[in-house]
């Protein structure tokens, strides 16, 4: 039986019809999850922004502290420097306390977004390279280097509390007006052991707690520079 070229033609048009709209149908509905991927990599991005710029706070806020560390540091070393007790023990009581309350005071990153860019696949979406590796060196080529310090720090602070508060004793109470994450402490007594308080262990503890709180200052200005490119490239990037 021949086939009659009109109905050849015919039901090749129908094929190539139907296997159109099947193309059509796949390019649309990837068009479609497209769209949608790319609303909910800017919604991510959008939490970005606002998570940065609370992390940005927090950083200018613990870099003042440090810096208040690290003068009243080098205010004691002056005064011991030269044998004598010059500051009286109300004066090291106030400038101790602050040390080892703010000395260890950690930074940490909120990456809650971040790791959902990563998960879903969304920071793929980026246009930046640019930004994707801010991105990726933010959350974690400098998030390992600030735990790393921040572990150092904590130990630290151990080691001030088994090897100079039985020596350089305050106690403190906490200010009626402080806030719950960076709770202000004020002295309501001190014992300082003056022989201790001249002595080279002393010293070097003090030493010791400038050069890791100096490191600690550096890694929040490499966090702060970081962060506010963050917050450039994300706008470029939902504009």
């Amino acid at each position: 039986m021949k086939l009659n070229p009109i109905n050849y033609v015919r039901y090749l048009l129908e094929f190539v019809i139907i296997i159109t709209g099947v193309v059509l149908s796949f390019y649309l509905d990837d068009l479609r999850q497209l769209g949608e991927k790319e609303s909910y990599k800017d919604t991510l991005i959008e939490e970005l922004l606002v998570t940065s710029q609370e992390d940005l706070k927090q950083i200018e806020k613990i870099t003042e502290d440090l810096t208040i560390v690290q003068k009243n540091i080098a205010e004691i070393l002056a005064d011991i420097k030269d044998g004598r007790k010059d500051l009286n023990d109300a004066e090291v009581a106030e400038k101790y306390l602050f040390i080892i309350q703010k000395m260890s005071v950690s930074f940490f990153p909120q990456n809650g977004t971040f790791n959902q860019l990563i998960s879903t696949g969304s920071i793929e979406l980026i246009d930046s390279k640019e930004f994707r590796r801010v991105l990726l060196n933010n959350y974690t080529h400098y998030y390992e280097r600030n735990s790393a310090n921040n572990r150092t720090l904590d130990d630290l602070y151990l080691a001030f509390g088994a090897n100079i508060d039985p020596k350089i004793t305050v106690t403190s109470t906490e200010q009626d007006d402080a806030s719950f994450i960076y709770s202000d402490m004020v002295v309501s007594s001190f014992d300082i052991d003056q022989k201790f308080y001249l002595s080279n262990t002393f010293k070097a503890y003090l030493l010791t707690a400038q050069s890791m709180v100096g490191k600690n200052i550096d890694m929040l200005q490499i966090f702060s520079k970081s962060y506010k490119e963050i917050i450039a490239l994300a706008n470029k990037e939902i504009s």
